[in-house]
């Protein structure tokens, strides 16, 4: 092998270890991106539940506010 293929070589391990940091970073992403959406649907499921509440109890609505 001649010194540019070493070169050459080390350049793509260098890549391919980017790759692999990166791919890991993006799984990450994904990881708490499905934790915020389920944070999101709960936030969604006690407001929808304030809401009927309010319709069903208006005067406990009042009276908490």
């Amino acid at each position: 092998m001649s010194g540019s293929e070493l070169t050459l070589g080390a350049v793509l391990a260098h890549l391919e270890e980017q790759e692999r940091e990166i791919a890991a970073q993006a799984e990450a992403t994904r990881v708490s991106i499905a934790e915020l959406a389920a944070q999101l649907e709960e936030f969604d499921r006690v407001a929808e539940e304030v809401r009927i509440t309010r319709k069903t109890h208006p005067q406990d609505a009042a009276g908490a506010a």
